[in-house]
């Protein structure tokens, strides 16, 4: 199976050198079509340069952007976190094997 697979490989790129195209006639250079082509030189008033274009700064923040920044950082760092308080000095040993679950979380 190997090898005749092999075989019908290597005959198909012998075949495509065999089908191959190639060209009937000498390609040739293109030639002109006849037509003479004049350089005309035209004199007049120099044309002006374009005017360079600056990037429109932006307008001052007020506050700056790192002020507000600061206290966006602020404000999360001084918010209320979730406390889990799990008090397990208090809790009273069960009969059962059931997990004891987590106690509220106390109040501040």
């Amino acid at each position: 199976m190997k090898t005749s697979l092999k075989l019908l490989l290597a005959a198909l790129v012998l075949l495509t050198q065999a089908f191959a195209q190639e060209p009937k006639q000498a390609l040739d250079k293109i030639s002109s079509s006849g037509e003479t082509k004049t350089q005309t030189v035209v004199a007049g008033a120099k044309q002006h340069e374009a005017p360079v274009v600056e990037p429109k700064a932006l307008p001052v923040l007020n506050p700056p952007l790192g002020d507000i920044a600061r206290q966006a950082r602020a404000a999360h760092a001084a918010a209320q976190k979730a406390h889990v308080v799990v008090d397990t000095d208090t809790a009273a040993p069960k009969t059962d094997d059931t997990e004891t679950t987590a106690a509220a979380p106390k109040e501040q």
